[in-house]
């Protein structure tokens, strides 16, 4: 696939529609003064990257991955979700987070010791 892959997508594919709702619903909030100018309203955005999960415990830190970028919408006169936007994008694997702390530590005492003898 083309790195540069960029497509958008004016009208519903099942009926034809220009009209989409979340789209409509951006443009009043520009119109009454309630969101940025450049602000376009969309039903859902996803991001991601392929990833072979078998693979991706040794991927090493720093290297670009394939993934796509595809944004929805809600046709206004038949109801059906569609891909307005879609793009290939680029994804850099990062490190692992770090454990949040939701699990405590166990308690340090005498008795976790073995066969250490407390005085």
């Amino acid at each position: 696939m083309d790195k540069d892959f960029h497509k958008t997508f004016d009208h519903c594919p099942a009926c034809g529609s220009t009209l989409q709702f979340c789209k409509e619903l951006g443009e009043e909030l520009r119109e009454r003064g309630l969101a940025r100018p450049e602000f376009i309203m969309r039903y859902d955005m996803r991001q991601g990257v392929v990833v072979d999960q078998n693979r991706a415990a040794p991927m090493p830190i720093g290297i670009n991955l394939p993934g796509g970028s595809i944004t929805t919408d809600i046709c206004m006169d038949c109801g059906a979700v569609y891909a307005v936007d879609i793009q290939r994008i680029e994804g850099r694997t990062q490190a692992a987070p770090l454990p949040t702390g939701n699990k405590p530590l166990p308690a340090f005492d005498k008795f976790s010791l073995g066969n250490i003898r407390a005085n």
